[in-house]
């Protein structure tokens, strides 16, 4: 049976590789698809991992280096995460259990985000996060969604959004 140490040898062949032939844009986001393929099948015990919802969403680190990190995501039926980019990192996602539908956003002239678009993602099904997107993934469904994420390098600087209406509530 595949553990988490097998996640962790497909996280450290990838960095090989990746030392060897560095990968920039689409590439980049095509190559990270493959390896989230590749750990998926590394976890077929996934179910063990899933993070308690606290708040909007559960979400547990599975893998963490500078390079890169996995975080498996439990958004509960009706729930959803805040608008957010993901700063320098690339990303890529997996949907396990349930479905999610990824809202895009773009910035006003003030900075508000303003929804652009929604992709509806079945079980199975994948997203790609490029530098530089704005989303929400939201569970509109009656069951919880699990979704397996890889981001490159790992996150941090990320952004949380606010829709004019939500600061508004704050001033008033």
């Amino acid at each position: 049976m595949l553990t988490i140490k097998s996640v962790e040898h497909v996280m450290e062949a990838w960095l090989k590789l990746k030392r060897q032939v560095p990968m920039r844009g689409a590439a980049a986001l095509e190559e990270l698809t493959e390896v989230l393929e590749q750990v998926r099948e590394a976890l077929p015990d996934w179910r063990r991992e899933v993070p308690e919802a606290r708040g909007p969403y559960g979400r547990r680190v599975l893998f963490e280096a500078p390079w890169a990190e996995l975080v498996l995501i439990h958004i509960p039926a009706g729930s959803a995460t805040c608008i957010h980019d993901h700063g320098a990192s690339i990303g890529c996602g997996v949907v396990l259990e349930g479905s999610l539908v990824n809202r895009l956003y773009r910035l006003d002239e003030f900075g508000y985000p303003l929804l652009r678009g929604e992709r509806a993602i079945a079980e199975g099904g994948e997203y790609a996060a490029p530098i530089g997107q704005i989303h929400q993934l939201a569970n509109p469904g009656h069951s919880r969604a699990v979704s397996l994420h890889l981001y490159a390098p790992r996150l941090s600087a990320s952004k949380t959004y606010y829709l004019y209406e939500q600061v508004l509530d704050f001033v008033i």
